[in-house]
């Protein structure tokens, strides 16, 4: 337990570790790696149960969305320009929390679902750009060639590009 004890402590990093490509655009306090991983997490419950009809296997993909960038407890989150100077055994840290947490068997075993972990991945960079972008419009830059593998993902893609994130605004004018 007290390895346990230890990962949820660290786990706890992430919501301090703020997502590092955002500053390359001038975004001052940019969401941090807990919040991207939760919605992350919540994207990839949606489309896995589109497209499988499963609840075991969204709530599956739901769970590895929410630990997929574990990892950058130990590393922080590097952009992509950093990763390319940086040396960094992702692999042996996945392994070490997945060893914690007693499920590499379930991540080897689950690794099909991870396609859908990307895509939601994916699509919360898209959310978040979106976003950004009323006051950084620059932020549309980091999600201009994304590439989906899943029609649901792609449709949720364009439903997110011609959405208003500020929808709810209507209940509060007419209210």
């Amino acid at each position: 337990m007290e390895n346990i004890a230890k990962l949820l402590f660290e786990s706890g990093a992430l919501k301090l570790i703020p997502r590092s490509g955002w500053f390359k655009i001038g975004i001052k306090e940019p969401e941090t790696v807990a919040e991207h991983s939760f919605r992350t997490a919540l994207i990839a419950f949606i489309i896995t149960k589109i497209e499988t009809g499963s609840h075991d296997k969204a709530v599956k993909a739901a769970f590895l969305g929410l630990i997929h960038d574990l990892h950058e407890s130990r590393t922080l989150d590097l952009h992509k320009m950093a990763k390319r100077y940086a040396s960094i055994d992702y692999k042996e840290i996945k392994e070490e929390h997945a060893k914690i947490l007693g499920i590499e068997e379930f991540i080897v075993a689950e690794k099909n679902l991870m396609d859908f972990v990307e895509d939601a991945d994916k699509l919360e960079l898209l959310i978040q750009a979106k976003e950004y972008s009323e006051q950084y419009p620059s932020a549309m830059v980091y999600v201009e060639n994304l590439e989906f593998k899943f029609d649901s993902s792609k449709i949720l893609a364009d439903a997110i590009k011609n959405s208003d994130q500020r929808w709810w605004m209507d209940f509060e004018v007419h209210l």
